[in-house]
């Protein structure tokens, strides 16, 4: 078969700026034809393992473009648009015999600065596509686990699939699985039904971790229901608190070999215990001032968790509101990755190494994450380098100029672009022990920077910061296109089992 292939993955935070356009996806991944076959194939990437899973059965990718960017606002519609175009005019032109597409399912697209004019661009892409090839024409997606899945789009597509892992590690495991499955519809072997069930509930990423706690029982459950007879997947689709879609919020989605009832079954089961779990899903959050005070209390480095300005939820990746409660505190060794401050970072790299210098620290994309820092600092690193994305994809990311400014006995990792950093120790990329600090603020979710400093540190604290990824929804907003009653804004609501 020759089967068209494409990716268009942005976590699209309805609430943060600035918009997302061209220029964003062009510095992170932006190739077409061939080229995307060259940056993926072998790679621990959704794509990769789409690309070695249909060689390995004998088919023929035909690559359209593959279009990422880190999380940041909406997409802009104008680039938007233009990508739809693209993918359908290959569509016309290559007539394939199925489609793969790689996803994120929490994108939001912004027209004139209005976020969120397409409800659903996910579904939109695939239903567009399915009206150009016909009913025929086997499809399959592959979306993030914090994917907000609608009907629309499971009514357009033979199969979907989520990652199971988060950490994503399992992209290239999913997207490998999902090429078996398209070969097997290609061949006839079976036909699909999809059901999905949602729980009216919009959860943060501040307790999803997979290894433990009330999603890794989940996905216990999961792999429970995947062995029963004719289903081929079951995935929970956890939905981004961070898109202002309608049908935002978490949602199972159970695909079998045509038996709809047993999918409807399964689905509703998995999504009725995820309801009853769902307060297990709350953390309690830590004031600044009090993990500054434990940290000189204990004697052992702890991390201080600002869920609330994670670039990896659309933050604008520049609050220094920890910064300042670790110097207000008392704290002289320590830690921030990371700020993103082009201006700062170039006028450290304009003194030199080992030059002292006064500068006023970021708080400059918005208003929503707190107040910039003056502070004198000396510059003790200084590269260009790219940095590795995480521990298991083997890709890398380009954050321009990286300074670490030395203020007071903190190192600061200031960067020239915003950089999701949660997945490693950049501290150690960059020549520096976290082992020898009192104190060091993340950038990103607890669970992730848990996993990536596991043996260096031992005590992680999910802290009340100050931004557009705040764990506490009820916070952030307002939302308007969120289908209403909906847990925890509507505290009391019920959910009759399916």
């Amino acid at each position: 078969m020759r089967v068209l292939l494409a990716e268009f993955a942005h976590e699209s935070n309805s609430f943060a700026t600035p918009v997302t356009g061209r220029e964003r996806f062009e510095q992170s991944e932006l190739v077409h034809g061939d080229a995307v076959i060259e940056a993926h194939r072998g790679m621990g990437t959704v794509l990769g393992g789409m690309i070695d899973g249909l060689l390995q059965k004998g088919h023929q990718p035909v690559p359209v473009f593959a279009a990422s960017a880190p999380p940041s606002g909406p997409v802009d519609t104008t680039f938007f648009n233009a990508l739809l175009d693209d993918l359908l005019r290959a569509a016309e032109r290559d007539k394939p015999d199925a489609v793969l597409l790689s996803l994120h399912g929490g994108m939001s697209v912004s027209e004139d600065g209005k976020p969120d004019v397409i409800d659903d661009p996910e579904g939109a892409v695939v239903t567009s596509l399915r009206h150009v090839l016909g009913p025929d024409v086997p499809m399959g997606v592959v979306m993030d686990l914090h994917s907000d899945t609608t009907d629309r789009l499971l009514e357009a597509t033979d199969i979907t699939l989520a990652f199971n892992e988060e950490p994503h590690r399992d992209g290239a495991e999913r997207g490998h699985e999902i090429a078996g499955f398209i070969d097997a519809l290609g061949r006839g072997a079976f036909r699909t039904a999809q059901v999905r069930i949602r729980a009216p509930m919009l959860l943060t990423a501040i307790n999803m971790a997979t290894d433990q706690g009330p999603m890794a029982d989940l996905h216990q459950i999961r792999r429970e229901q995947e062995c029963l007879p004719g289903v081929l997947d079951v995935s929970i689709h956890a939905g981004f608190y961070g898109s202002d879609q309608s049908q935002a919020g978490f949602s199972v989605v159970c695909t079998t070999t045509g038996d709809r009832e047993l999918a409807h079954e399964v689905a509703s089961n998995l999504a009725w215990e995820a309801w009853n779990m769902r307060e297990t899903f709350l953390m309690d959050l830590v004031r600044p001032a009090d993990g500054v005070a434990r940290a000189l209390a204990e004697q052992r480095t702890i991390a201080l968790v600002d869920e609330a300005d994670d670039p990896a939820g659309g933050g604008a990746c520049d609050g220094v509101e920890l910064l300042r409660a670790m110097i207000e505190g008392g704290i002289t060794s320590g830690g921030v990755s990371t700020v993103f401050d082009p201006e700062t970072v170039t006028h450290m790299a304009e003194a030199g190494l080992g030059a002292e210098l006064d500068v006023v620290l970021g708080a400059r994309t918005d208003m929503f994450h707190g107040k910039p820092l003056a502070c004198r600092g000396i510059v003790r690193q200084l590269t260009d380098k790219p940095v590795p994305k995480d521990g298991w994809s083997s890709r890398m990311s380009y954050a321009g100029l990286i300074g670490v400014l030395d203020v007071g006995g903190i190192l600061v990792i200031v960067t020239q672009r915003r950089l999701v950093t949660e997945n490693i120790d950049l501290f150690e990329h960059l020549g520096f022990d976290v082992r020898t600090m009192q104190a060091i603020v993340f950038k990103g979710i607890t669970l992730h920077v848990r996993q990536a400093l596991e043996g260096k540190i031992s005590v992680f604290l999910p802290v009340d910061g100050v931004g557009v990824t705040h764990p506490d929804v009820t916070g952030l907003g307002p939302y308007q296109r969120l289908i209403r009653p909906c847990w925890p804004f509507d505290p009391h609501l019920a959910f009759p089992k399916p």
